[in-house]
C-alpha cells in the first residue's frame, strides 16, 4: 500500500494536494473536528509533510516572500492598534489638553511627539498635553518646519535633544519612541531574521571591500530590524538579542576602520550590555578606548578577555601593545609639561 503522507507531485512544488487528505471522513469532517484531528495522526503526518515541503531548496524563495509578507502585515497591525491607542487617549484626555493639542496634530512629527505622551508611567496623557514648556517646544518647532528653517527630521532631533537633556527637571520621564516594536511568532520572526541577515551580508561585503559608509548604511538597516521586533518565547528573544550584538559589533569595526574611537566604544557597550562576556565586543572596545587614550578602560576589558580565554593571543598582543603606548604617552606628557613648568 502506498504512503497516504507521501507528497503526489501534483501539489504546489510537489505539495499537499486534496488528495492528500487521507480517508474520506478526513474530507467530510466539520470545523468542530479540526482541533481533535491535528491533534491527532493525521495533524503529525500534515506537519511532517509540511516540514519536508519547508525544507526543499526550490521553496525557499516563496517561504521567504511569505514570511516577509507576514512580518509587514505584522508591522501594519501592530501600527493600528498602536494609532487606536493613540486616538482613544486624545479623546479621553480633558478638554483643555484636547484644545492644545490640536494645532500639530497634522504633522507627521509632532504627532509622533505627542504619541509619546502615551508613555507615561502614570498614565496621564494630560499631564503632557497643559505641559507649558512642551507646548512651547511643539510651537516652536512648527513654525520653524513651516517657516522651511527645519526639515522634518532636524526638528524631531532637535525636540528629542531638548527633552532628553538633563537640564529639564521632567526629561527623565520623557520618552520618545518613534519606533513601535513588533511582537512576532517563530514563523514570522523567522522571515524578519531571513532579512535582517541579507542587509548584514551586505555590509560584510562592502565592509571586505573597504567601503565603509555603505557598509555601515546597511548594517544600520540590519540593526532596525532586529531593534523593531520582540519574540514571543525566550529562545526566540535570544535568537534575536544574538543578531542584535552581531550587529553592534559589525558597526564597531566600521568605526575602529574610520578611526571613530567614540562611536566604537558606544556601539562596543551596547553588545556588552546584552553579553558581559562577548570576546569580540571587549578586544574591539579595548581598541577603541585606546584611541581615546582611556588605557585603564582598556586594560579592564583585555584582562578580562585574559580571564575568560587565558589562550586569547589577541589580548594577549593587545595588551603588549597597551603597555607600550601608555608608557609612551607618559613620557610625552612628562616632556611637555616638564617644560612648562621648568620654563615658569
Amino acid at each position: 500500500m502506498d504512503d497516504p503522507w507521501a507528497p503526489s507531485g501534483s501539489g504546489v512544488n510537489g505539495g499537499i494536494t486534496s488528495g492528500d487528505m487521507g480517508a474520506p471522513g478526513l474530507q467530510n469532517a466539520t470545523r468542530s473536528d479540526l482541533p481533535a484531528i491535528m491533534n491527532g495522526d493525521f495533524g503529525k503526518a500534515f506537519e511532517q509533510s509540511f516540514k519536508e515541503y519547508a525544507q526543499r531548496p526550490e521553496n525557499k524563495a516563496l517561504l521567504e516572500k511569505h514570511q516577509k509578507k507576514e512580518f509587514k502585515k505584522a508591522g501594519r497591525l501592530a501600527r493600528k492598534a498602536k494609532y487606536a491607542e493613540f486616538q482613544d487617549k486624545v479623546l479621553s484626555a480633558d478638554y483643555d489638553a484636547q484644545k492644545n493639542i490640536a494645532p500639530y496634530l497634522e504633522n507627521r512629527v509632532l504627532r509622533r511627539i505627542i504619541n509619546t505622551f502615551c508613555n507615561d508611567p502614570n498614565n496621564d496623557f494630560s499631564k503632557w498635553a497643559n505641559n507649558r514648556e512642551v507646548l512651547k517646544l511643539l510651537d516652536s518647532a512648527k513654525r520653524m518646519m513651516d517657516e522651511g528653517r527645519l526639515s522634518e527630521d532636524e526638528a524631531e532631533e532637535m525636540m528629542y535633544q531638548i527633552v532628553s537633556s538633563p537640564s529639564m527637571e521632567w526629561h527623565h520621564e520623557w520618552k520618545l519612541k518613534t519606533k513601535q516594536q513588533v511582537r512576532l511568532p517563530t514563523d514570522q520572526l523567522l522571515g524578519a531574521l531571513n532579512e535582517h541577515l541579507e542587509e548584514r551580508r551586505k555590509g560584510n561585503e562592502l565592509y571586505r571591500d573597504r567601503k565603509f559608509q555603505a557598509a555601515l548604511k546597511q548594517y544600520e538597516r540590519a540593526l532596525g530590524i532586529v531593534e523593531l521586533v520582540v519574540g514571543m518565547s525566550g529562545y526566540d528573544q535570544k535568537e534575536i538579542d544574538k543578531n542584535r550584538i552581531s550587529t553592534y559589533l559589525n558597526i564597531a569595526a566600521v568605526h575602529l576602520a574610520q578611526k571613530n574611537a567614540g562611536e566604537c566604544v558606544q556601539f562596543c557597550s551596547k553588545a556588552i550590555d546584552l553579553d558581559g562576556e562577548n570576546i569580540k565586543g571587549l578586544l574591539r572596545r579595548a581598541k577603541g578606548f585606546t584611541m581615546r587614550h582611556e588605557y585603564e578602560s582598556a586594560k579592564a576589558d583585555l584582562e578580562k578577555v585574559k580571564d575568560l580565554e587565558p589562550w586569547n593571543l589577541e589580548a594577549e598582543e593587545d595588551l603588549r601593545k597597551l603597555k607600550k603606548v601608555a608608557q609612551r604617552d607618559r613620557e610625552e606628557q612628562k616632556r611637555l609639561y616638564g617644560g612648562i613648568f621648568h620654563q615658569q
